[in-house]
């Protein structure tokens, strides 16, 4: 029997057509990625963890005429696990190629999830490529969830320690946080996932020796005008994106000795916090009635569809800049903002691509940072986040760097 097509059913094919085109266009292009990409992280462990093979900062400082008092520059970015096998090793090639036009750009700074499961060894050889191609740099590292498996029982930790020990001799399984000072710059890098993760024995433990740590090397260096501190964590404790939220809020709230981590890191001096996790780039501001606080900027690459191109709305960061962030984040579970003023500066909600920014600590401690997202040509224009010589650290609202 022929089905006869009513009229009106005629006309609509056309556009049915044309819908069905636009759905099938990016499972196409999925699967056409999928295809075009041959790396996959190893699920083995063959061979045993090779410790990291990049040039000490040590190293590289030892070579650099004038010192790093005289300014420097260092690129940071995270979350480059999920676009290994393409698009994170086109980084690291623009990374090698800036760093020839540049001898004072020193080193790498990765916000963590440095391989997909850090209970496999063979995958930090993997990444030992991948790195290999700014073999030049030295890469410094705050250690993320999957190198060491949201610390869930197995070796994910002590591999990530062999992995990481060139960068400090006291890390191990139950300490994965360390200190750089580089010129005016402190850098306290910290192992956020003892913040965040309940499983795995001796958590609660770490926990206490962690903050504890953090608690005195703050006040190891007094906040001086001029010597910035940049804390690097894994986790965000401010995100305007759904998926994590729970941890952000949770790490927003978690208090030690009757200061929250906020009030830590104010009361500190910290100037700069570098987040990933959420596979986005955003910026906020966040400071406090008295006048102390600090930037929190967010580099994780951009969100990739948890199947196909379903998914990823749920890591995508929102605009929420009205002047009252911070009511946004109290009705959505942040809890202690009274005497906070919580401004969202900038978010990547359209046009995403993976990034990267080049940070330049100027002579007088200042610092600028210029993002360079990778579907376009060249550097943004440099924002200034902070001020350096005597005028307060305190985070000015970010600006266009003169």
């Amino acid at each position: 029997m022929t089905q006869v097509i009513p009229q009106k059913a005629r006309r609509a094919a056309p556009s049915t057509l044309l819908r069905c085109a636009a759905l099938l266009f990016p499972l196409t292009a999925a699967f056409a990625s999928i295809a075009a990409s041959s790396f996959s992280w190893p699920h083995t462990s063959r061979q045993p963890v090779p410790p990291l093979a990049q040039p000490t900062l040590e190293s590289k400082l030892a070579h650099l005429t004038p010192g790093p008092d005289a300014g420097y520059s260092f690129v940071a970015f995270g979350d480059q696990r999920a676009l290994a096998g393409g698009e994170w090793e086109s980084m690291m090639t623009s990374i090698d190629s800036l760093s020839r036009q540049d001898p004072r750009l020193l080193f790498m700074l990765d916000t963590g999830d440095i391989v997909d499961d850090g209970s496999h060894t063979d995958q930090f050889r993997a990444l030992a490529g991948i790195l290999a191609r700014a073999r030049s740099l030295p890469y410094l590292v705050g250690v993320g969830n999957h190198e060491v498996d949201n610390n869930e029982p197995g070796p994910s930790r002590l591999n990530t320690a062999a992995f990481l020990k060139p960068l400090d001799a006291s890390l191990g399984p139950n300490r994965l946080y360390y200190r750089r000072t580089v010129g005016r710059v402190r850098f306290l890098f910290l192992d956020s996932n003892d913040l965040v993760y309940e499983p795995g024995p001796n958590v609660k433990t770490r926990r206490e020796a962690q903050l504890a740590w953090l608690v005195k090397e703050l006040k190891a260096t007094p906040d001086e005008p001029g010597h910035p501190t940049v804390v690097v964590m894994h986790h965000p404790f401010l995100q305007s994106s759904e998926k994590h939220r729970e941890q952000a809020r949770a790490l927003w709230s978690l208090t030690y000795e009757g200061r929250t981590l906020p009030d830590i890191l104010a009361d500190g001096g910290v100037d700069l916090v570098l987040v990933g996790h959420t596979h986005t780039y955003e910026r906020f501001r966040a400071t406090r009635r008295d006048g102390k606080g600090f930037h929190l900027v967010n580099f994780s690459g951009r969100p990739l569809p948890v199947f196909l191109w379903i998914g990823d709305g749920q890591r995508r960061a929102n605009e929420i800049q009205s002047g009252a962030e911070r009511l946004w984040f109290y009705e959505r579970g942040w809890r202690n903002v009274d005497g906070w003023d919580l401004t969202q500066e900038e978010a990547m909600t359209k046009h995403e691509s993976d990034q990267f920014a080049v940070l330049h600590v100027e002579p007088d401690g200042g610092l600028t940072m210029s993002l360079r997202y990778m579907n376009r040509p060249g550097l943004e224009a440099p924002i200034r986040l902070l001020w350096g010589g005597t005028e307060s650290s305190a985070p000015a609202p970010a600006t266009p760097a003169r």
